[in-house]
């Protein structure tokens, strides 16, 4: 006879999993109608021309009118962030490559980056490495993929003569400064990096 325990584990695995299945599905359709409402807001401001005439007014009646159909989330703001998501990646095949198993919060935040080297990669590692939208906007926000082709481009030979360099300039990002609990204004003296880490 099966414990109570054991059936109860079972159960909540097939709610967790069919949850999990349920959000992705559901994320997966918002990413995909976000899309396809900037696809068909550019093709209706630019009526094929390479720049809309009247986008701004379209947009404000847009908004006032999805509104009152469907309720919050149809703000101005929020057309133009579905406008914006669309000029950033116009080929549906990229965005299902790309933005797979991404929220619409990362996307939001990634659609902003303007290369398209580092938009793709804050795509890849976002799902890769499973970051939160914090994680996400603080990587943005410390230019990380800057930092990582910065750090590729350096030789490995000056990087082994001056370790030390390379740390400190690690060190002297706003997000470390701020958990090694010094102030990010002014200027720190290498002494006062290297006491806080020790």
């Amino acid at each position: 006879m099966i414990e109570l325990s054991t059936l109860h584990a079972d159960i909540m695995q097939i709610l967790q999993s069919a949850r999990s299945k349920a959000q992705t599905a559901i994320n997966s359709a918002m990413v995909e109608a976000y899309w396809l409402i900037g696809k068909r807001i550019i093709e209706e401001q630019q009526q094929g021309e390479s720049k809309a005439e009247y986008g701004k007014r379209l947009m404000e009646d847009l908004s006032r009118a999805l509104t009152a159909d469907f309720g919050k989330g149809f703000s101005y703001a929020n057309l133009y962030n579905c406008r914006q998501f669309y000029l950033k990646f116009p080929d549906q095949k990229i965005l299902y490559t790309m933005c797979r198993e991404l929220s619409w919060s990362h996307l939001r935040l990634i659609m902003r980056v303007e290369s398209p080297e580092a938009l793709e990669y804050y795509c890849n590692e976002s799902r890769a490495e499973n970051w939160t939208v914090r994680q996400l906007e603080r990587n943005i926000k410390s230019r990380s993929y800057q930092r990582l082709l910065s750090s590729k481009a350096e030789p490995s030979k000056a990087r082994q003569q001056h370790p030390a360099i390379n740390s400190l300039e690690f060190i002297k990002d706003p997000y470390v400064l701020e958990f090694l609990q010094l102030p990010e204004q002014g200027k720190h003296k290498e002494s006062d990096l290297e006491q806080a880490i020790i």
